[in-house]
């Protein structure tokens, strides 16, 4: 059910009684939504859904568990993300494993062994899933999950994002603590650095003209946004208009930018909070912006998984 409004917003709405709140975390570039419904008040109750048609989808769990989060689509009404696993008659035995839903049914798509936990963060139209397993990025093609490894040094990795080539950003975390992002390709993993003066970066969202963003630490340790591009990283903050303590969580193939907040386009920032008269913020939580622009969220005060049309924003910097 569908409450809130706002001109320049669609409420995606949730499934009361049971389900009063939702989330997105990923869109398609047909329009496909993914996200978590949200039973307040009770831990290890979301259920996954996948908004289509102006139907909202309960994904349910896998057989054996209560809870599941889904966290990328693609064009195809493939879902994935994480679910829980109880082991049969141990109820204590619980991890959370990787899923890949469609055509209505939920499976289990497992781990790195010896892990017993996996999560799938995105999925691409070649069906080409990765997430993270036992502390290791992986790649699931053609029901196999392979170990994508760390940075030479690295101690873990995840993989957040992959575009229709192929392509895999994510992090890799060195012995130290420190952490840098990478794009893994046909011929391995690429280290991609961070700012200047930098310790840690992390890589969250490719397109698929090979452009990536994310948030790497600068000098005196705030966080910045930044693009990758032609090898180069370009800090998105010392821009004009530009915040310190700034992230780009993704990319389409326009350019356009998605931030905590702000949205890059065209050399410019574009607030996406759409305050209210009372200067309250109503769109928040922004996660993922397609090819056309739409801008997969969360609409306040009802916490509604929401889409936002970023062609309808004023083009200017409040």
């Amino acid at each position: 059910m569908a409450t809130s409004q706002h001109p320049l917003v669609k409420d995606l709405g949730s499934l009361p009684p049971t389900y009063t709140r939702s989330q997105a975390y990923a869109i398609s570039n047909s329009g496909l939504i993914a996200g978590s419904l949200i039973q307040v008040g009770h831990d290890e109750a979301n259920h996954g859904f996948l908004y289509s048609n102006g139907q909202m989808i309960d994904l349910g769990t896998l057989p054996t568990g209560t809870f599941s989060d889904a966290f990328g689509v693609n064009d195809r009404r493939q879902v994935v993300g994480r679910a829980l696993y109880v082991t049969p008659g141990l109820p204590l035995d619980r991890f959370f494993h990787a899923f890949l839903w469609e055509k209505g049914v939920m499976k289990d798509i497992g781990t790195l062994l010896p892990s017993n936990t996996a999560i799938a963060y995105a999925i691409n139209n070649r069906s080409q899933i990765v997430g993270e397993s036992g502390g290791h990025a992986f790649l699931y093609e053609q029901g196999m999950m392979k170990d994508l490894g760390t940075l030479p040094g690295g101690s873990s990795s995840a993989a957040y994002a992959i575009n229709q080539a192929g392509d895999i950003v994510g992090q890799t975390t060195y012995s130290d603590g420190s952490m840098h992002a990478f794009l893994y390709r046909d011929d391995g993993m690429h280290d991609l650095g961070t700012l200047p003066g930098g310790r840690n970066s992390i890589a969250r969202s490719i397109n698929n003209l090979g452009q990536i963003v994310g948030t790497s630490t600068v000098t005196n340790g705030d966080s910045h946004a930044f693009l990758y591009r032609n090898g180069q990283m370009t800090d998105l903050a010392a821009l004009p208009g530009g915040t310190d303590f700034s992230d780009a969580k993704s990319i389409n193939d326009r350019g356009q930018i998605l931030g905590v907040g702000m949205l890059f386009d065209n050399g410019k920032f574009i607030s996406i909070s759409l305050p209210n008269s009372l200067g309250q913020v109503t769109f928040a939580f922004a996660a993922a912006i397609n090819d056309s622009g739409e801008i997969a969220g969360v609409l306040l005060p009802d916490y509604h998984a929401a889409v936002l049309n970023s062609d309808l924003l004023p083009d200017e910097h409040p």
